[in-house]
């Protein structure tokens, strides 16, 4: 089961700067929490293909995720579990405590006793709470990626000013001018915006990726 929603992101959010996780036993059916920061699709299904070769006979793998500010894309699954029991309990937890760029996954072996539809969502829920409470909350930034073309003579200011900013150069090519391609907190852009129009004298060419 899965959802996909669209929504404006509010001001307060969040996400992990460490990995959780965390063990339950119930009628000796075990539950591994696990809580990762995660930020792209591409590393959600990296992590899921390690959770599966660590846990091969594992009777289910039950995860849900959030990317974007607001969750703006977000999909969550019971894996097999009876409907709401189990991926949809992990979801819950994620958007109560607004945190995105998450992915939260719950390991289980079946101990042979039918837990009913109450005893697993609580097992999930408890399991996905206590990774992420083992794991590191912190506020989540929203970043943007730039293109600028800027005058060999700015390169040393430009560059320092951006590492202050917490920007992060990807790419720069040396040729007439200097193109750097980076990525920064969006609310970063203003400051460089400035720095470029008083230092380039409109010469500089900047492109911004929302």
């Amino acid at each position: 089961m899965s959802e996909h929603r669209e929504k404006p992101h509010t001001a307060e959010e969040y996400t992990l700067g460490c990995n959780g996780r965390s063990q339950l036993e119930i009628e000796h059916s075990r539950f591994y929490g696990y809580a990762f920061h995660a930020s792209t699709r591409e590393e959600i299904d990296e992590i899921l293909r390690s959770l599966r070769k660590e846990f091969p006979s594992a009777t289910h793998i039950v995860y849900a995720f959030r990317l974007g500010m607001g969750g703006k894309y977000e999909y969550f699954t019971d894996a097999g579990e009876p409907s709401g029991t189990a991926g949809a309990q992990i979801i819950r937890i994620l958007r109560k405590r607004k945190l995105s760029d998450v992915l939260a996954a719950v390991v289980r072996y079946y101990g042979g006793t039918k837990l009913g539809t109450g005893g697993l969502s609580g097992a999930y829920a408890t399991a996905a709470a206590n990774a992420i409470d083992d794991a590191k909350i912190i506020p989540l930034i929203e970043y943007v990626l730039f293109y600028v073309k800027i005058p060999y003579s700015t390169v040393s200011r430009f560059l320092m000013l951006l590492d202050s900013l917490g920007g992060i150069i990807l790419y720069k090519n040396f040729k007439e001018d200097v193109f750097v391609c980076a990525r920064c907190p969006k609310a970063a852009i203003p400051e460089i915006r400035n720095l470029i129009d008083r230092c380039c004298h409109g010469s500089a060419i900047l492109e911004i990726k929302e």
